[in-house]
């Protein structure tokens, strides 16, 4: 008697074949999938800020109110008894307003002041009265 065992087969051949004949549908989708990815957009530099220059020849604490018109948030800068503060800011319209910090200060000593700021440009604001100026200042812009 002639005793028949059913062959035994190795998955081996059978999944070298499938990816055999799959890797060019792989090739394809890791091809496109990069091909797919977004372009990266140009970054658009941002225009570089003006520079306002604050110099204070005074011996009075004076405020800044800057404002970008018409209405923006109000940038608040407090500079110190013969101190000097630089802000940058984007350029655009403003309305600055300087306020004196003295319990004796008047009224005339609060002003605003339109004014453009271009982008990139350096400025100097200074804060001074009749009086402030010592010896060594007086040719001073």
């Amino acid at each position: 008697m002639v005793t028949v065992r059913p062959a035994q087969t190795s998955p081996l051949p059978l999944i070298a074949f499938s990816l055999r004949e799959l890797w060019p549908v792989f090739a394809l989708v890791f091809l496109l999938a990069g091909c797919a990815t977004p372009e990266s957009a140009p970054v658009k530099a941002s225009p570089p800020p003006a520079h306002l220059a604050v110099i204070n020849a005074t011996d009075y604490e004076w405020r800044l109110a800057i404002r970008r018109t018409p209405d923006g948030p109000v940038r608040d800068v407090q500079v110190l008894a013969r101190a000097s503060q630089t802000v940058d800011l984007p350029g655009g319209d403003y309305v600055i307003e300087q306020t004196m910090l003295a319990t004796s200060a008047a009224p005339a000593l609060s002003r605003k002041i339109s004014s453009r700021l271009e982008p990139g440009q350096t400025y100097r604001w200074r804060l001074a009265t009749l009086l402030s100026e010592s010896d060594g200042d007086a040719g001073a812009p």
